[in-house]
């Protein structure tokens, strides 16, 4: 256990399995990041359609969750070209991550992001009490913390569950650290999470895949699904706010457009049950995933173990 008494951040299988796969990862990835433009862009191809060949559940699942998000748009070229854009945006993102730190950190920091910063985000920086910062698998989430930190959001902790393999969860924490923010293991979160916020510091929390565990059945694109308790259960219980977050990678290598979007009040979700709080944090992933559904992550079966409703179309959230 760690000082707080939270989990360390760390996978619980180790031992000579482990560590191959480490190095394989560390060296496939690592290669393929150093790669040529032209070259990487090619095995960046290959990676993709093989994993299209192989995975063919994980488009099934994005073939229903596209269809839900965009409801009557959604015509079947669409949808397979969504299908598509997710699994190279998946490739590219592992393959960028690798080199982030190196080719963003630093003094030039701010010179990587073009920054959308809401009048509601501004006066939770200066309220100074911390809260929640929630953003859903879209563009490269994982260049958003750094940015978020230097615009106030400090201390800044990310909730996330680790690798099983031990080594490769440990380097991926390194890594994260390095980037300015710590890590709360997401099994038992409820007391790292509430210690955070109380000591004034602000917690990242991506709430777009399928709850487990306790979890509640609140619309998501206007279907039911399965939303995580915990979450809305903490925001009332802590009475600090809800940012809402995306950071887009845009045509430029290692440049981004970090979106600090709307923000929910604790006054805003007074009354409200946690079905309702859930929704309205689903509203607001929601607008952020249909700013770029080409760079979204939709592979996550969200509606898995809820009956449909008689009407699954949606309009877009307003």
């Amino acid at each position: 256990m760690n000082d707080n008494g939270t989990r360390p951040v760390l996978g619980d299988r180790n031992g000579p399995r482990a560590w191959v796969e480490y190095y394989l990862y560390r060296a496939v990835v690592g290669t393929i990041a150093r790669l040529p433009p032209a070259a990487q862009r090619a095995v960046v191809r290959a990676t993709v359609w093989l994993a299209m060949a192989i995975d063919t559940r994980r488009s099934s699942y994005a073939a229903i969750y596209i269809r839900q998000a965009l409801g009557d748009r959604a015509d079947d070229q669409l949808v397979k070209r969504l299908i598509r854009a997710a699994w190279f945006h998946l490739v590219e993102v592992v393959v960028e991550d690798a080199n982030y730190n190196r080719r963003v950190l630093g003094p030039s920091l701010g010179s990587h992001y073009d920054v959308e910063l809401s009048d509601a985000a501004r006066e939770a920086i200066g309220a100074s009490g911390g809260g929640f910062v929630v953003t859903p698998h879209v563009g490269m989430w994982e260049a958003a913390p750094p940015m978020l930190a230097a615009l106030g959001f400090r201390p800044l902790s990310v909730v996330s569950r680790p690798p099983r393999n031990r080594p490769l969860s440990r380097f991926f924490a390194a890594t994260r650290v390095a980037r300015g923010y710590s890590l709360i293991h997401r099994h038992g979160a409820i007391e790292g999470v509430t210690a955070a916020i109380r000591a004034g510091g602000w917690v990242g929390l991506m709430l777009d895949q399928r709850g487990h565990g306790k979890t509640i059945i609140a619309r998501v694109f206007g279907r039911p699904a399965q939303c995580e308790r915990t979450i809305p259960v903490l925001v009332k219980r802590l009475g600090r706010p809800v940012v809402f977050v995306a950071c887009y990678r845009t045509d430029r290598p290692f440049h981004y457009r970090l979106v600090v979007d709307e923000v929910l009040w604790p006054r805003d979700l007074v009354g409200l049950e946690n079905e309702a709080i859930a929704e309205a944090i689903s509203r607001g992933m929601e607008r952020l995933i249909l700013r770029a559904p080409e760079h979204y992550l939709w592979f996550h079966d969200r509606y898995r173990g809820v009956d449909p409703p008689t009407r699954t179309s949606a309009p877009p959230p307003s």
